[in-house]
C-alpha cells in the first residue's frame, strides 16, 4: 500500500481504538455555531427609500440584486415583495454593511 493510506489507516485505527478503550474521551472536537437573523421584511417605501440612499436608480438596484427593473418597480409599488436573498441584500444595504459598485 502507499504511504499516504498507511497514514490514514493508522489514524482510523487510532480513532477505533480510542472509541472502544475510552468512549472517544481523547478525542478533540469542535462545534461551530453561527447565529443567522431572519429575514426582515421590507416595506414599499423603505425599498424606495434605501435606494435612494444609496443613490441607485431602480435600474441600477435591480442589477445590484440581479433582478429585473420590473420587480423593483414591483416592490416599490407594493405588488411584490422581495424574497429571501433579495431582502438580506437590502437589509445590509440599510445597514451601510455593503455598497454597490458602480
Amino acid at each position: 500500500m502507499s504511504k499516504a493510506y498507511n497514514m490514514v489507516s493508522a489514524s482510523l485505527n487510532e480513532v477505533i481504538d480510542d472509541l472502544e478503550n475510552s468512549n472517544g474521551s481523547n478525542l478533540k472536537r469542535t462545534i461551530l455555531t453561527i447565529d443567522v437573523n431572519t429575514v426582515r421584511t421590507f416595506t414599499p417605501s423603505e425599498i424606495k427609500n434605501i435606494r435612494l440612499e444609496n443613490n441607485l436608480t431602480q435600474n441600477l438596484l435591480a442589477k445590484f440584486l440581479c433582478v429585473s427593473k420590473k420587480t423593483v418597480e414591483a416592490w416599490e409599488a407594493g405588488k411584490n415583495k422581495p424574497n429571501g436573498p433579495s431582502s438580506r441584500l437590502l437589509d445590509l444595504l440599510s445597514k451601510k454593511a455593503i455598497a454597490p459598485l458602480r
